[in-house]
């Protein structure tokens, strides 16, 4: 079950916030072999994010969580699928666009430990 974490600074509509889950579970389905099912995304919009500073109008942070480890070659690709999506889906450009990658050492889903 991954999770996706989005912060994106301009205000996005729920037709956004719709077609980018939509978008990110193709993706991790053609990527990592996860149904799109098990993907839980979290859009909040209208942050302020800075870097160096300096306020980013056009900026998101795209935190990815899965609970077992993707390899750096997965990684890339979906790095640039991510970048694609929310430069498509929010109008960020790639450039602006920071995403971290984590597995989870301990993932918990319906009670259970996974």
């Amino acid at each position: 079950m991954p999770y996706i974490e989005i912060k994106v600074a301009k205000s996005a509509s729920r037709k956004q916030e719709q077609l980018i889950t939509s978008h990110l579970g193709t993706a991790m389905e053609e990527i990592l072999g996860k149904d799109p099912k098990g993907l839980m995304v979290s859009v909040q919009s209208d942050i302020h994010l800075y870097l160096g500073g300096e306020f980013m109008e056009y900026a998101s942070y795209v935190h990815v969580v899965t609970a077992n480890e993707i390899s750096e070659d997965k990684c890339k690709v979906l790095n640039a699928t991510i970048a694609a999506l929310m430069e498509e889906d929010f109008k960020v450009p790639k450039e602006n666009t920071y995403i971290v990658f984590k597995s989870a050492d301990h993932f918990g889903v319906k009670g259970n430990l996974i």
